[in-house]
């Protein structure tokens, strides 16, 4: 648990809870993407999703509704999240990347596989 600071002074504290999970993203579309990870994610769970493509880091806040062990496959699960959009998309978010031409996020790939 991170941090504790007391709200409005009755005495209770807010904290978040932390853990780096590592994922691989299948797809992602405007509303959500389809993840993979070793690791089950609780359905609910609010995250924010960093996402590294071209040198370049996308960061957006997403919720996990769904998360399955995967067929035929010992500790790999897939976890479907919907972005739960905060703030308006801004050129750093993951929904701003997915509004982009297909061309310019294949180029961004690319370069990520050299």
């Amino acid at each position: 648990m991170t941090g504790g600071s007391h709200a409005g002074g009755d005495g209770r504290e807010l904290g978040a809870l932390v853990d780096d999970i590592r994922v691989r993203v299948l797809n992602c579309s405007a509303t959500g993407c389809l993840l993979t990870s070793d690791t089950p994610v609780m359905e609910g769970t609010v995250a924010t999703l960093h996402l590294s493509l071209g040198g370049r880091t996308f960061t957006d806040v997403v919720k996990v509704v769904r998360c399955d062990r995967m067929n035929g496959s010992a500790g790999r699960y897939h976890v479907a999240a919907r972005f739960l959009p905060t703030t308006p998309a801004y050129a750093g978010s993951l929904r701003h990347l997915m509004g982009h031409d297909a061309g310019e996020l294949g180029s961004w790939r690319e370069s990520d596989d050299r």
